[in-house]
């Protein structure tokens, strides 16, 4: 059997997306228990103004895709770029008074919502799985907000109207991305995050002297800017040419647990028998709902 030259690289382009794909659920998930020691000594809006000016420098190379530039892909990044904003606002807020581990497997129960957004928006039907799926991560949601000290709800609650919030990113976001220049809609996007996070730094009259801090914590402003952003859409983008969504879905239940692992390894976090009960059922649910029949090759 002849195995033809543009087979064998189409195969080895999808192996280096799988690659980029596993790398970018690492990055996000250090994302969590790093944001959570970061803003316990800066304030939150000026952490992500920060945050999110270096994500923007590390789109330089790609600014010549400003020629593209029309009303369309305006509207478009700014819709999608406020609720980014907001979901990262109310996650940041949630990381506040919960756990790293427990922060990132609830983000993930976005992929639960977003089949019923697309059943209500879309009339999109539900199948048996989802129901699953919905019951699976109400019971986990319930052990996780039975584990810990009692001021760990509010931050569960935080996060969860987080993965709301992305669900709703998520549908839109899938939409837009189809239709438009995918680098200049990333740099619409990320603008717009960052200046909604200086305004409402202004308005809150955050202050922080950002001169005494030590090299170190640039380092990992530039690593949380460039690395765990930047790189990551980039390394999506690419890789989703590659991979069908329900593989790049599957890749992406991994976020949470790297989420619990940095927060072990980096946190000293650790969790309770419910939590890590509350945990397992939640992965098992966004299992569900990523897995399709083994014959579909989406």
């Amino acid at each position: 059997m002849t195995v033809k030259k543009g087979d064998n690289s189409h195969s080895k382009r999808n192996i280096i997306a799988i690659f980029l794909l596993i790398i970018t659920t690492i990055l996000w998930g250090t994302s969590f228990i790093i944001t959570k020691n970061i803003t316990e000594n800066i304030p939150i809006f000026l952490y992500l103004g920060l945050r999110f000016l270096i994500a923007f420098l590390g789109f330089i190379p790609f600014f010549p895709h400003f020629k593209n530039l029309n009303k369309k892909v305006i509207v478009m990044g700014l819709i999608t770029g406020m609720l980014y904003f907001l979901g990262i606002v109310f996650q940041t807020y949630g990381l506040q008074s919960t756990t790293a581990g427990k922060t990132g497997f609830i983000t993930g129960l976005s992929t639960v919502i977003v089949p019923f957004l697309a059943w209500f928006g879309f009339k999109k039907p539900l199948n048996i799985r989802i129901w699953i799926a919905v019951i699976l991560s109400i019971i986990g949601m319930a052990f996780l907000l039975l584990e810990g000290e009692s001021g760990f709800i509010i931050g569960d609650i935080l996060v969860l109207v987080c993965a709301f919030i992305f669900a709703f990113y998520i549908v839109l976001n899938d939409k837009y991305v189809r239709i438009t220049d995918i680098y200049l809609y990333s740099i619409i996007q990320i603008c717009v995050i960052t200046l909604s996070s200086f305004v409402c730094s202004l308005l809150l009259g955050e202050s922080y002297n950002l001169l005494s801090n030590p090299p170190t914590f640039w380092f990992i402003m530039i690593y949380m800017g460039i690395a765990v952003m930047t790189l990551t859409i980039l390394f999506q983008n690419w890789s989703q040419q590659y991979q069908g969504p329900t593989q790049t879905a599957i890749i992406f239940t991994l976020e949470p647990v790297f989420a619990v692992l940095f927060g072990f390894l980096i946190g000293s976090e650790i969790l309770s028998l419910f939590g890590w009960i509350g945990c397992g059922l939640i992965f098992i649910a966004i299992l569900t709902t990523v897995l399709k029949n083994p014959s579909n090759n989406e």
